[in-house]
């Protein structure tokens, strides 16, 4: 999973709205908007446009598949799907005109499960190993963070690869050298570890008699049998309250942030998948943005549960009302939280993801981690659907699946059909008659097309822990969308960085484009292939099987729309480009659907409206 964050490059600290359009590679813009300007004026029976985008490729998403040339917008709506004569009649004196020459319009991307603020904290405030690729980088990155910031108590970061260390993972001696009095503490990217040192287990009280927490693991030294410096899993939570805590202007500062980059990706709605509770900060600083008219992108969320937060079932209910009373308070368009986050297993890279056989390389037939006993899952999750909300389950091996449709297809024995869509994040091992479960439940699957790969991790990682077999009948895609199944996207950011070109390329060839290849693996003598039918050996880079796993372009474009605001409940309002809905909109210098989905990988958005204010333009020339 965190290969993808071999790449992320964030440059700019500057939040940017921009109301005007100047000059824009295919882009041609007649007259300035005046997006506050109360226009009356009709044409065609019809108010006068703010913006008409003409000459385009428009993927509408919709659900006849319908192709159009142009549309046009007044305040926050399209108002006008069609040719481009239709669309000529509502430019009016004070209407933007766009030339899109021929490329894609289609709508923003909805990315159905991130960690926004999480991540754009680590970025902001922490240290951020996300490009350093070894241990020694690491280390070296870390060290210069301690230097220049002297002054602080505990020192937290993310990023780290398991790949860069052997299976008992990174030692906490070589962050004693860099700090033994105060508490390093570093997250992995896939948010599944942390990397610690002697102090903070210290202050944990965290020793060689200390017995494994339910539900995670403290990795030992082979030898002496004492702490090795790696938490996995629940294990995080004995060192999690050293983390330093942020006010509300630091949230709102990383939201405004990492948002201006989304905008620049193309992403108009986020899905923010573990909100607490017990952190108001954290869920005000998104309010109170949605109230004062700031956020270019609209957010909805889910409360995140785990098994410590109470120690029977009425603990969990008494959790589960006091947050959906919270949630009435989110009322406004743009912030919302409506789905309950739970894990249901772990990851296949810290041997965690919970299998329905034994681990390759386990003595004692370890089979993972399953989160929740199922007596508790069906009571809460009875509840939870029961009160009209969202279940969003991560998932990530085939006995995750299984136990938690059990639970799932109880709760509908109980509570009736509903239109709960539920969903299952990541849905890397999956057997066929559990997605066909999934389909009958009609559920979201929210995909990562990002991890689709023969990369390290499949070689090093999962070959090892699964076998060849397993390993090569992961992320059934195609599969689940033949079975009635929602497909909604995914980064999973900050595990993987939102790219839209990577996303669309991953989908259709189960593999990474080759700018990402040279990128990671440069000055490694890897070879890489696109060819399913091309035999691939270990290390070298190819694509995922099985191959009848691949979308096509235009099911992965529809995912990452519409899927993605069907699977938020969102659909009505926006996911596709029709009269009436919200326009949130991403247009391209080129038709995605007729080039070559090597030069699509290299493409990007060249200009993003939400709520018919354009937040993002390339100005290249």
């Amino acid at each position: 999973m965190g290969t993808n964050l071999k790449r992320i490059c964030i440059t700019s600290f500057i939040f940017i709205l921009i109301f005007s359009l100047s000059a824009c590679v295919g882009n041609e813009v007649s007259k300035d908007q005046d997006n506050n300007k109360d226009k009356n004026v009709a044409n065609d029976d019809r108010n006068e446009a703010d913006i008409v985008i003409t000459n385009a490729s428009v993927f509408t998403a919709d659900e006849k598949g319908t192709s159009a040339q142009a549309v046009a917008i007044k305040d926050s709506l399209i108002t006008y799907v069609g040719d481009n004569a239709g669309a000529e009649k509502l430019v009016g004196p004070d209407t933007s005109k766009i030339d899109a020459k021929g490329g894609t319009v289609m709508p923003g991307i909805v990315d159905s499960h991130m960690h926004p603020v999480y991540g754009a904290v680590a970025y902001l405030y922490e240290i951020n190993l996300h490009e350093a690729f070894e241990k020694e980088a690491y280390l070296e990155v870390i060290k210069e963070f301690v230097e220049e910031n002297p002054d602080m108590e505990v020192y937290a970061g993310s990023g780290f690869m398991r790949s860069s260390f052997d299976r008992v993972g990174p030692r906490k001696e070589d962050l004693d050298k860099i700090s033994g009095d105060k508490p390093i503490i570093l997250t992995s990217a896939d948010g599944h570890s942390m990397w610690v040192n002697s102090k903070a287990l210290e202050k944990a009280k965290v020793n060689k008699d200390t017995k494994n927490p339910t539900g995670g693991v403290i990795q030992r030294d082979p030898k002496t049998g004492e702490p090795s410096g790696l938490l996995q899993e629940s294990a995080m939570q004995l060192v999690k309250d050293q983390e330093p805590d942020y006010t509300k202007e630091q949230y709102k500062e990383a939201i405004l942030w990492v948002q201006e980059w989304f905008n620049e990706e193309g992403l108009t709605t986020v899905f923010d998948a573990i909100v607490s509770i017990d952190n108001d900060n954290y869920y005000n600083a998104y309010q109170e943005l949605a109230e004062e008219g700031k956020l270019t992108m609209r957010v909805r969320g889910a409360w995140g549960m785990s098994p410590e937060m109470a120690k029977d079932i009425a603990g969990y209910e008494k959790y589960i009302d006091k947050a959906i009373e919270q949630s009435k308070e989110f009322t406004t368009d743009y912030f919302q939280i409506n789905s309950f986050k739970f894990f249901a297993d772990q990851v296949l890279e810290e041997e965690t993801g919970y299998l329905l056989e034994p681990y390759n390389n386990s003595d004692d037939g370890w089979r993972g981690i399953k989160v929740w006993e199922d007596d508790t899952m069906e009571a809460i999750f009875t509840k939870i659907d029961k009160a009209g909300f969202q279940l969003h389950i991560h998932q990530i091996g085939d006995a995750a699946a299984k136990y938690s449709l059990d639970a799932l297809e109880k709760v509908r024995e109980t509570n009736g059909d509903s239109d709960s869509r539920h969903s299952f994040a990541h849905v890397q091992m999956l057997s066929d008659e559990d997605a066909k479960r999934m389909g009958d439940l009609k559920m979201n699957a929210v995909i990562a097309p990002y991890w689709f790969a023969m990369d390290d991790y499949y070689w090093e990682l999962y070959v090892p822990y699964l076998g060849k077999e397993r390993a090569d009948n992961t992320y059934p895609v195609k599969s689940l969308l033949d079975k009635g199944v929602n497909l909604a996207i995914h980064s999973d950011f900050s595990v993987s960085e939102p790219d839209i070109g990577w996303l669309l390329y991953g989908a259709v060839k189960r593999t990474i484009p080759q700018r990402i290849h040279d990128m990671w693996y440069e000055g490694m003598d890897l070879t890489r292939t696109a060819d399913p039918d091309e035999e691939v050996k270990a290390p070298n880079i190819g694509p995922l099987k099985p191959a009848e796993e691949r979308l096509n372009i235009q099911e992965i474009m529809k995912a990452s729309t519409y899927g993605g605001a069907y699977a938020n409940f969102m659909e009505e309002e926006t996911g596709s480009i029709e009269e009436g809905k919200k326009a949130d909109l991403i247009m391209y210098d080129i038709d995605i659907e007729k080039t070559d989905v090597e030069d699509v990988s290299n493409s990007s958005p060249q200009l993003t409206l939400f709520d018919g204010k354009i937040v993002f333009e390339n100005n290249k020339e």
